[in-house]
């Protein structure tokens, strides 16, 4: 043929990918492309596609829109895949010039891939011009066999079909005589034409079968039964009737042989049976369609999925008059499935036969002569037309044929008709119902397979169609409205999940609620509650705004409280809640008198134990008081409020005290310790001990006082401080253990460095705070400094020892033993608290009550 467009596919170098080669085109070229498909995914979805098909020969309201979406998915999944670029342009300029020639472009697929001959390449889908390929140009499946260029067969008409039909009694029962009366009606026309003669064989076993091709010539072989694919053998099987009346299946290459005791062998086999197109994913030739044609049978037409009733009888209709019309074979397919889709109104069938052929011609036979009369002819039964009788005018009664089968009629001879039409129709009636029974079942099958895939909508207007048809079918009617309950569910879960991406938390917790319940959706009740927790931030900074903008800055703390126990990152907005604190800090007004005054003649006690930060003027006695002290019966904080704990000793230690303290110490032996080998054991200062008792007390003794102005308060209760603090304390410890010999110096070197930027870090927020700021230039000074100690180089205990080399340490040591001292020295200052004398009434001015520090 002209106008072929053979495509070679091939497997690639990995798996998944193909090639695909343009063998010849009308528009000439040889494109070729490479691309992926994911086999498997289709392979578990071909199920769905024969639910799909079959469900759709029912009529119902809404079905197709919905059925016909797999069938349509996969099909441009497949289109796509295979027109790659290169080939898609080939694939239209070859279409535009087989229209300009007056033809039909042809599709020829060479499936060179074992894998992908199991593909539904019959629902070839182009998103383009949005129409099916097969519907609109012959496509076949090629098959690579040696001597494949058979010329046509002369026939001269009529074109014999052998018609089989196997119905074992231990497979789903098949009415033998409703599927010979199908194919009768189908036939009809051919055969009251002259143009085709069919005969039926008597059972259906090997035997019958056997003879019946010995008696012969028999061009067509059309069988109707059961069919399956062995996975163990990965071939395909048809079922005969054994000897038992049980199945007896035969394999692909037994039927093979079978079939070659025609002479001559028949170029055509039409296999109308549930999986007989089904092929293996390893060989080839496995199914039964594609062995057959291997063999040598010209063209087989197979049947991929189950099949209706009305179906076969239309796609016989069209394949076989195309056939005895002369027209090729993959003509005559197109036809037959344009035969299919004319009724019901859009059945999705026409995807179910697949035409395998062999070799490059399709034209199987030559037609010479002229159709005898099938009036004059006994070998020919022609079917009557529906509600016709034998014995009428133009019907003759059969005879039987030089074989010694009959061709059988639509009616016994010598009846009247009117018995025998009546029992026709009942069983017409019968075959009826046990079709719609059978389309029912598969909607049923395909609406509930979308139930179980979560695809809610596609399974209610699947269960809406059933019940159109059939109300109160089985259990449809809760699985529809289980369907719709989890259709509504899963729409309010992905509005909630819309509205809190949005951030509308309202409306996303109202819907999370909603569906908080259902066990399918276990994340519900979790995104309530944070979408509740995100409302409830968002309205209360904006409250916050709202009371900052009047000046409300007690509010603003408040609210910013509340705000820290649900979020501590959205506690102060814009800063509004720090330049609150402020303001609060700046209006305070002078700091109050004791809340209680001793009387005069008490006269004046001491607070001991301040806690460090500004001096605080403290309560002087009137003049004419004499001064006396006594213990205070209520120890009075810095603040000026009173406190409920008990008074402490006057020179009780604290944290900050016995920090001072563990500073103190380290930089001051250690100061003792460089300045006797500097001048009296320099040479010998490691053996002599120096290196340990310098490791002790930079790496245990330092880190301790640092630990405990942590505990303190230093440089600040935040959490930043915090952090600030403890990296002071790993970084002096692993500063100090490491040691200060060569053998260690760059552990030294960088602890030191980390060293110094905490400490950094940590006075820049003692400096923030209001309570500590006094401290902060002593927590900069020992931390920042540290790196002095490598100023003049590397190495300052070697073994030559030089001041020049030891004077940074030695100077260090000075300042951190000096630091640790005024920790002391601060906190451990006592302050006095004088007794109110008669001025310090509330007439006394605010200088006298106030009062200096003495």
């Amino acid at each position: 043929m002209d106008c072929d467009i053979e495509l070679e596919i091939d497997t690639g170098s990995a798996r998944g990918e193909y090639t695909v080669h343009v063998v010849r085109a009308p528009a000439g070229g040889h494109a070729s492309g490479m691309f992926t498909l994911d086999v498997e995914g289709i392979l578990d979805r071909l199920p769905q596609l024969e639910a799909t098909v079959l469900a759709s020969a029912v009529a119902a309201r809404r079905t197709m829109p919905v059925a016909e979406m797999a069938v349509r998915e996969v099909g441009q999944q497949l289109f796509q895949a295979l027109f790659t670029r290169e080939v898609y342009g080939t694939y239209r300029a070859s279409l535009g010039a087989a229209q300009h020639a007056g033809q039909q472009l042809r599709v020829v697929l060479r499936l060179a891939a074992p894998e992908l001959a199991t593909m539904p390449w019959e629902t070839l889908f182009d998103p383009e011009t949005e129409t099916y390929l097969c519907q609109t140009e012959p496509l076949l499946r090629h098959i690579p066999a040696p001597d494949y260029n058979q010329n046509p067969l002369d026939v001269a008409p009529p074109l014999r079909i052998l018609g089989i039909v196997a119905s074992p009694r231990d497979l789903p029962t098949l009415d033998v005589d409703a599927e010979k009366d199908h194919l009768s009606r189908a036939l009809a026309g051919p055969v009251a034409e002259g143009r085709v003669e069919l005969v039926w064989s008597r059972s259906g076993t090997w035997d019958d079968v056997q003879s019946m091709l010995l008696a012969g010539p028999w061009h067509v072989v059309h069988f109707v039964g059961h069919g399956d694919y062995d996975s163990r053998t990965d071939e395909g099987r048809i079922a005969l009737v054994g000897p038992d009346g049980r199945a007896a299946m035969v394999r692909a290459v037994r039927l093979m042989a079978l079939l070659s005791v025609a002479a001559p062998r028949p170029r055509l086999v039409v296999l109308n049976s549930c999986s007989s197109g089904e092929m293996g994913q390893s060989d080839l030739f496995s199914g039964t369609a594609s062995s057959l044609v291997r063999s040598g049978i010209g063209a087989v037409a197979a049947m991929q999925f189950a099949i209706s009733d009305s179906a076969a009888i239309a796609f016989a209709h069209g394949f076989y008059a195309a056939i005895a019309n002369g027209r090729t074979v993959d003509e005559a397919a197109r036809v037959g499935r344009i035969s299919v889709m004319a009724s019901p109104d859009g059945t999705l069938e026409w995807v179910t036969p697949a035409l395998y052929v062999r070799g490059g011609s399709t034209q199987l036979f030559t037609l010479r002569g002229t159709p005898r009369s099938a009036v004059s002819e006994t070998r020919s039964t022609p079917a009557p037309p529906l509600g016709g009788q034998a014995g009428q005018a133009g019907v003759p009664t059969p005879a039987p044929t030089s074989g010694g089968q009959a061709s059988v009629p639509l009616q016994a001879p010598g009846s009247s008709g009117v018995g025998d039409g009546a029992a026709a129709k009942a069983a017409q009636i019968n075959a009826d119902q046990a079709m719609k029974r059978a389309q029912l079942r598969a909607l049923y099958v395909q609406a509930s397979a979308e139930l179980r895939a979560r695809r809610f909508e596609q399974a209610v207007e699947l269960f809406d169609d059933l019940l159109t048809l059939e109300p109160g079918y089985r259990d449809a009617t809760a699985l529809r409205e289980s369907a719709q309950h989890r259709l509504d569910m899963s729409r309010t879960y992905r509005e909630a999940l819309a509205a809190e991406e949005a951030g509308d938390w309202l409306a996303a917790a109202d819907g999370f609620a909603l569906v908080q319940d259902d066990p399918e959706f276990p994340e519900a009740a979790r995104r309530r509650q944070d979408c509740e927790r995100r409302q409830r931030i968002s309205d209360l900074q904006g409250e916050l705004r709202y009371h900052s903008s009047l000046g409300s800055w007690g509010a603003v703390v408040d609210v910013s409280a509340e705000l820290a126990t649900l979020d501590p990152a959205a506690a102060d907005p814009d800063g509004l809640a720090s330049a609150a604190r402020a303001e609060i800090e700046k209006s305070k007004p002078p700091e109050p008198e004791l809340a209680k005054q001793p009387s005069p003649e008490r006269g004046s006690y001491t607070v001991a134990d301040l806690p460090p930060g500004p001096r605080r003027p403290e309560p002087q006695r009137p003049a004419a008081t004499p001064a006396t002290r006594i213990p205070a019966p209520t120890q009075v904080p810095a603040s000026g409020i009173p406190s409920a704990k008990p008074p402490q000793p006057a020179l009780a230690w604290t944290p900050l005290a016995w920090a001072g303290a563990a500073l103190a110490v380290a930089g001051g032996l250690g100061t003792c310790i460089v300045v006797f080998f500097m001048w009296f054991d320099e040479a010998y200062w490691q053996d002599n001990g120096g290196d340990i008792v310098l490791r002790i007390l930079y790496g245990l003794l330092a880190p301790l006082g640092y630990l405990l102005l942590m505990v303190a308060g230093l440089p600040g209760r935040t959490v930043p401080a915090r952090l600030a603090m403890s990296g002071v304390v790993l970084s002096a410890a692993i500063f100090g253990l490491a040691g200060l010999n060569y053998t260690v110096e760059v552990t030294a070197v960088v602890a030191s460095f980390i060293l110094a930027a905490f400490g950094l870090w940590a006075g820049i927020l003692a400096l923030k705070d209001p309570v500590g700021r006094t401290f902060a230039w002593l927590l900069l000074l020992p931390t920042v400094l540290q790196p002095i100690i490598w100023i003049q180089g590397k190495g300052v205990f070697m073994e030559s020892w030089y001041m020049s080399q030891a004077l940074p340490l030695l100077l260090h040591l000075m300042l951190l033993c000096a630091v640790g001292v005024v920790f002391v020295v601060m906190a451990r200052r006592p302050r006095t608290v004088p007794a109110a004398g008669p001025a310090a009434g509330p007439e006394a001015g605010p200088a006298a009550k106030a009062g200096t520090s003495p």
